[in-house]
C-alpha cells in the first residue's frame, strides 16, 4: 500500500493480483492454508462491480491454491452463472443452505433463539413473573420459520424492540398472528407474512397522508446508493428534523436506525430480503406500504439536484485554482464543512436515480437549471471528492437516459 497508495483506485483485477497474488507467490508454500471470506457478495449495489469480482477470482484462481475462498450470497442468476462457468466451476463446491435437512437447521434455530430471548428476559427480568419463554415457545417460533435465519433473527428484533418495552406481548403477537398472506408456494411466504405483521403492527391505522410520508421515507432508504445518517437523509428530502425517526419509530426490527447520541451513523436494513418484500405488490398485498422503485429513483434524483442548487465556484473555500488536490492539507476537513454528507450524496449519485426514474417536466427542468447553472461547480466538487471519473461516467450515464427520454434535445442539456 505505502508503494501504491492510489491502488484503490485501479481496477479490482489489478488490486486482487498486486495485494494477493504477487504477496502469495512471494512467501510460496510456507504459507498455511487460509480462508478469505467474501459475505453477501449479492448485496453489492452495483451488478457491474459484482461481475468484475468474480471474473478477477476466475482469472486468478490457479494462483490461489493456498487459499479457500468462502462466498455468500442468494443464488441470484447474475452470480451463480459465473460459478457454473469458466475456471471457477471445478473448482468451486456449492451448498445450498435450503437443501439441509429441516430438522438440523430448526435445531440450530431453536439454538439461536433460546439464547437472544434469554438476554430479552434478563435486560426485562422485572416484567416476569414466571419463566419465560417456555421452551413450546421457542419451538413454535422455530417452526414459524421454517428453517429461514433471517425470520429468527426478525422475530427477535420484533420482540425485543424498546419502543415497545413488553416482549411477553410482543412474542405473543408473533405466535398468535391471524395476518394472512397470499397463498403462495414461495419459500418465503413464511417471512412475507412476518413482515406484514411487522407493518400492520406497527401502523395498524395508517392514513393515506401518512402513507405517503412512509413510503417516500422508507423508499429513501432502501434505495439509497449509499446508505446516509437519519439527520443527511433529512436534509437530502428536505424534511424537518427528526421527522425521519418518528416516521421508522416502530420498524427497528427491519431497519437499524441509530439513536440521536450516534447521529453520525446510518440507517442501514437489517436483511435485503425486506427489500425484495416491500417493493413488490405480489408479496406485499396492503398497497399503502408497496414501494414503487421508479417513483423512488424519481423522487430521489428530483431530491439530489435540488440539494446541488447550492453549489458555487470554488464550493470550499480554497481560493487557489492551481492547487492540486493533494496540496491541500485541510481538505476533508473543508469538505466536511462546505459539503455535508446529502450534498455528497447528491453529487455521487444524482445520475444514477436520473436513470432509473421516470421522466416528466419538472424533473426535466431540474436537469436543465443544474447544467445550465452549476455542472461545473459540480465537477469541481467531484474532483475535490475524488469521484472525477465516477463524474464522467455519470454524465455520460445521464446522457443516454436523456437520449432515451426523447423528450428534449440532449444538446439543450448536457
Amino acid at each position: 500500500m505505502r508503494s501504491h497508495p492510489d491502488i484503490g483506485y485501479s481496477s479490482l483485477s489489478y488490486q486482487l493480483e498486486e495485494l494477493i497474488v504477487k504477496p502469495l507467490r512471494a512467501v510460496g508454500e510456507s504459507l498455511l492454508a487460509s480462508v478469505i471470506v467474501l459475505d453477501a457478495l449479492d448485496e453489492c449495489k452495483d451488478n457491474d462491480t459484482t461481475s468484475i469480482v468474480l471474473s478477477a477470482l476466475s482469472r486468478h484462481v490457479a494462483e490461489l491454491s493456498q487459499l479457500k475462498i468462502l462466498v455468500t450470497s442468494r443464488p441470484e442468476p447474475r452470480i451463480t452463472t459465473v460459478f457454473h462457468s469458466g475456471n471457477l466451476r471445478s473448482v468451486t463446491q456449492r451448498v445450498d443452505l435450503h437443501e439441509l435437512q429441516l430438522d438440523v437447521v430448526k435445531d440450530d434455530i431453536e439454538r439461536y433463539l433460546t439464547s437472544k430471548l434469554a438476554e430479552i428476559r434478563d435486560y426485562y427480568s422485572d416484567n416476569f413473573e414466571s419463566v419465560w419463554p417456555s421452551l413450546d415457545d421457542i419451538r413454535r417460533l422455530a417452526d414459524l420459520s421454517f428453517g429461514l435465519f433471517i425470520f429468527a433473527a426478525t422475530s427477535v428484533k420484533f420482540v425485543e424492540d424498546r419502543n415497545y418495552s413488553d416482549p411477553g406481548r410482543q412474542l405473543a403477537l408473533l405466535l398468535h398472528s391471524t395476518v394472512k398472506t397470499i397463498e403462495s408456494s414461495s419459500p418465503y411466504r413464511h417471512l412475507d407474512q412476518l413482515y406484514v405483521q411487522v407493518l400492520t403492527h406497527a401502523f395498524p391505522d395508517i392514513s393515506s397522508d401518512f402513507a405517503a410520508r412512509l413510503r417516500r421515507v422508507l423508499g429513501s432508504v432502501i434505495h439509497l446508493q449509499d446508505p446516509l445518517p437519519p439527520s443527511a437523509l433529512e436534509q437530502l428530502l428536505d424534511l424537518r428534523p427528526t421527522n425521519v425517526r418518528r416516521t421508522l419509530l416502530h420498524l427497528h426490527s427491519v431497519i437499524i436506525v441509530p439513536d440521536k447520541e450516534n447521529d453520525s451513523q446510518v440507517i442501514r436494513l437489517l436483511h435485503p430480503s425486506f427489500f425484495d418484500f416491500i417493493t413488490d405488490p405480489t408479496r406485499c398485498l396492503n398497497p399503502k406500504f408497496v414501494v414503487n422503485a421508479e417513483t423512488q429513483h424519481t423522487l430521489m434524483a428530483r431530491a439530489c439536484l435540488r440539494s446541488m442548487k447550492c453549489l458555487k465556484r470554488d464550493t470550499c473555500g480554497i481560493n487557489n485554482p492551481g492547487i492540486l488536490n493533494s496540496e491541500i492539507h485541510d481538505l476533508p476537513t473543508r469538505i466536511m464543512k462546505h459539503v455535508p454528507p446529502h450534498l455528497q450524496y447528491a453529487c455521487r449519485h444524482w445520475a444514477i436515480h436520473l436513470e432509473r426514474g421516470m421522466f416528466s417536466d419538472p424533473l426535466l427542468a431540474l436537469v436543465v437549471e443544474f447544467s445550465k447553472h452549476c455542472l461545473l461547480y459540480w465537477l469541481e466538487v467531484c474532483s475535490l471528492l475524488g469521484e472525477l471519473r465516477n463524474a464522467l461516467l455519470a454524465l455520460n450515464a445521464a446522457k443516454k437516459s436523456l437520449s432515451v427520454s426523447q423528450t428534449v434535445s440532449i444538446g439543450q442539456i448536457l
